[in-house]
């Protein structure tokens, strides 16, 4: 009986149908293992999205910590998954095929956060 290898996912051509916006929450496979579901945010400009890129830069969440440092983390409810932070210093890109299901949205009131923080981090002026 012949055994067949799992097939890996080639995330260097992919093409992404899903509609990906800015601020939006995603459950990721994350580091290509479908054992590790992550939240992430996508961080990069709908211009890209739009473009349906086949990458997208993101910042992950993890539960909330209690040594918090303002500039750094940034307090997120996601429904149906409890309390968490944005590890704003914390920026990687995933690839499309990655990205699972949309979870969430930031409100309007975190999105400014969000690019008030990340101007800050990254030395930009907002």
């Amino acid at each position: 009986m012949e055994t067949s290898e799992p097939s890996k996912k080639n995330y260097s051509f992919f093409h992404s149908k899903k509609e990906i916006k800015q601020y939006e929450i995603w459950n990721v496979e994350w580091r290509n293992n479908p054992d590790n579901i992550q939240l992430v945010v996508i961080v990069q400009s709908n211009y890209l999205n739009n473009a349906k890129h086949f990458s997208y830069i993101v910042c992950p969440l993890v539960v909330i910590d209690n040594h918090r440092f303002w500039i750094l983390r940034l307090y997120a409810g996601v429904k149906g998954f409890g309390e968490y932070e944005i590890l704003i210093d914390q920026i990687t890109t995933v690839s499309g095929e990655a990205l699972v299901e949309k979870v969430d949205e930031l409100s309007d009131k975190q999105r400014i956060q969000l690019r008030r923080n990340l101007g800050i981090v990254l030395g930009f002026t907002i």
